[in-house]
């Protein structure tokens, strides 16, 4: 078994009024109602070269033999 260790850093900017979900550290809540998550994807593409690049879902990653295990989420507004 292969294995991969990673880390994702990075800041994106939400309209005002945006909060995040009590008790939660990756769930907010946009001023519309719509709830935003941040979390890693694993992408899939047909080649190294091609432009169908798409994330997999975590079932879609299992029937592949890929598992994203369990992983520290931590997002905090600044």
């Amino acid at each position: 078994m292969m294995r991969v260790q990673y880390s994702i850093h990075g800041s994106f900017a939400l309209p005002e009024g945006s909060a995040f979900l009590a008790g939660s550290e990756n769930l907010i809540r946009l001023p519309g109602g719509q709830i935003i998550s941040v979390h890693p994807v694993i992408e899939m593409a047909g080649g190294p070269d091609t432009d169908d690049h798409r994330n997999l879902n975590y079932e879609e990653a299992v029937a592949l033999g890929v598992y994203l295990e369990d992983y520290e989420r931590c997002s905090v507004p600044w």
